[in-house]
């Protein structure tokens, strides 16, 4: 049964609003229940400690500085609650110089990794416009997942353990396939030769090997080919393009290492923009070039693909727009949103109550300002 306790102060597209607004918000904890416990309070650390003793799983994205602070730091709780599965979310991870610095997705997975830097058009272009939440969301399905494993050990052993994550770590994870070849001296990845990791991406002076480059139609609409394996797609590909290598490369039989891909591209740019996607679909289709339409994403909504993968949920009771299901399903359970998300502190006094707390108790803790 998820439950959050959480600052009433947050953004407004955050904020926990009942039957409107806060859509983020909803997104995030729709079907749960909300209680509101002031654990800087002895009283309060109380109470956490006492729901935590019937409780499997304890997440906080609190700073380690903090949590030592009221003594809900893994270290403490750990000898206490040894079946307990603690999941501790940070900006940075656990250990290092930034162990308490803020960081939120935007600093630690977005522009401290280098992928805000990475995904520029150029190296002397502006930076991107930040989506929003990818850090955050995609760092929270890996956590869920290795809560799993760890309920699972606990299952096997009877022993609990800490889950770490960072939104750090996963932001590195995320540009594996990058780090990993510049590590290893690939040519692409230490920006070497004419289609390399930083090279422009403008029409008209970028270098790409055509079969994996995007292309914009004549009705504005852009195409991304996907034709990774370059040698094996190319000559369909150019077929579709009513091209050819002596075209291309002034050879039928070019040799590679002295192709000027910069020229190459702009002839195929000019060709792909003489015609509107919807003239390109069927002609690639025939020619068997691999590509996908580059979608707005205000349109995955009404998407075919997008809806017929079962990842919007509709009609959740009491939100007035779809949710998104996890992006992982199972055969044994649809995971149908249950409900909105909670009111700060909505069922304070419910869930304490189901804890074993007497209407004394809770009088007495609403009174001192520990429970809301």
């Amino acid at each position: 049964d998820p439950e959050r306790t959480a600052s009433p102060e947050l953004h407004q597209h955050l904020r926990a609003k009942r039957g409107g607004g806060g859509s983020a918000y909803v997104q995030t904890n729709r079907g749960k229940r909300s209680l509101l416990v002031d654990v800087q309070k002895p009283a309060g650390a109380a109470v956490l400690r006492r729901l935590l003793a019937s409780a499997d799983v304890f997440i906080t994205n609190v700073r380690t500085r903090s949590l030592q602070k009221t003594g809900l730091d893994y270290e403490s709780l750990a000898p206490e609650f040894p079946r307990l599965v603690y999941a501790h979310l940070t900006a940075f991870g656990r250990v290092g110089p930034k162990v308490n610095d803020p960081g939120y997705d935007y600093g630690a997975w977005w522009a401290h990794t280098g992928i805000m830097d990475l995904v520029r058009s150029s190296d002397e272009g502006d930076m991107p416009r930040f989506p929003g939440g990818i850090g955050d969301n995609s760092t929270a399905v890996q956590l869920a997942g290795y809560i799993g494993l760890a309920l699972f050990h606990r299952e096997r052993t009877g022993k609990g353990q800490l889950v770490d994550a960072s939104l750090f770590r996963s932001g590195i994870a995320a540009i594996a396939q990058p780090l990993i070849m510049f590590a290893g001296g690939n040519s692409w990845a230490r920006s070497v030769g004419p289609t390399h990791i930083r090279a422009t991406t403008k029409p008209g002076e970028r270098a790409t090997m055509i079969t994996n480059a995007f292309f914009r139609c004549k009705d504005g609409t852009y195409v991304q080919l996907l034709g990774e394996d370059v040698r094996r797609h190319l000559r369909n590909t150019l077929a579709a393009l009513d091209l050819t290598y002596t075209d291309l490369f002034g050879s039928e039989r070019p040799d590679w290492s002295k192709v000027d891909w910069t020229a190459a591209t702009r002839m195929a740019e000019r060709v792909v923009a003489s015609r509107s996607y919807q003239e390109w679909f069927p002609i690639f289709e025939r020619h068997n070039v691999w590509f996908a339409r580059i979608q707005r994403f205000e349109n995955m909504f009404s998407d075919e693909q997008a809806v017929a993968s079962g990842i919007f949920a509709q009609d959740v009771p009491g939100v007035r727009h779809p949710l998104i299901r996890s992006p992982v399903q199972l055969s044994a359970d649809q995971a149908q949103p249950r409900g909105s998300a909670p009111a700060f502190g909505e069922h304070t006094l419910e869930v304490l109550r189901e804890a074993g707390f007497s209407e004394g108790e809770l009088q007495r803790l609403h009174e001192d300002g520990v429970v809301k």
